[in-house]
């Protein structure tokens, strides 16, 4: 249960800071297309296991506009796709996964499509480990049952972190001219 108790605190931390910014208009429709795009590439995709754009939209927003941002959009992606394809506790950790692989994005160099293809690989991992703690909840929660949990998902979070990377190196160039038509209509 303190573990429920510190993703909680971790989300609204994450949600303040983001209430607190200032945000334009223009940026605001930018994240709202970025995440129906990521709800709607999560939707489609969802009878392949874990392979969708979600998380690469979720890091791309993460490294170009920022990691609060980043986390922001990957909760509503969490929170609105569970409408579709299944709630319960597990979608608390899938949250979090989605705040800590944003929040790293504030490292140098994140900006570059190299560097965020190969952190997107990764992420994959990251995100599968995190997001199954929420299993690990219900159980006895022993280290036994967590390693033999990252064993048997460990093809599914490579599948994932495969996955983030082509989405990742496809996708960087088309967004990034998005957000420069976002940021020239603002004149940024």
């Amino acid at each position: 249960m303190e573990l429920i108790g510190v993703a909680v605190l971790i989300i609204s931390v994450v949600v303040l800071s983001f209430e607190k910014r200032p945000m334009s208009e223009a940026m605001l429709r930018f994240i709202a297309l970025v995440t129906a795009a990521a709800i709607v590439g999560r939707l489609i995709f969802a009878s392949i296991p874990n392979v969708q754009p979600a998380t690469a939209l979720v890091l791309l927003v993460a490294a170009c506009v920022g990691p609060v941002t980043g986390a922001i959009v990957g909760m509503l992606v969490v929170v609105l796709t569970s409408l579709f394809l299944g709630s319960g506790p597990f979608v608390l950790f899938q949250i979090i996964a989605y705040t800590v692989i944003s929040l790293f994005c504030i490292l140098p160099g994140m900006q570059t499509r190299w560097i965020l293809t190969a952190y997107g690989l990764a992420a994959g991992f990251f995100y599968g480990w995190i997001s199954n703690l929420g299993f690990l909840i219900f159980t006895d929660f022993s280290r036994e049952a967590f390693f033999t949990l990252l064993l048997t998902g460990g093809f599914f979070d490579l599948l994932h972190g495969v996955s983030n990377a082509v989405f990742i190196w496809l996708l960087y160039p088309i967004f990034l001219r998005i957000l420069h038509s976002f940021a020239g209509k603002q004149g940024i």
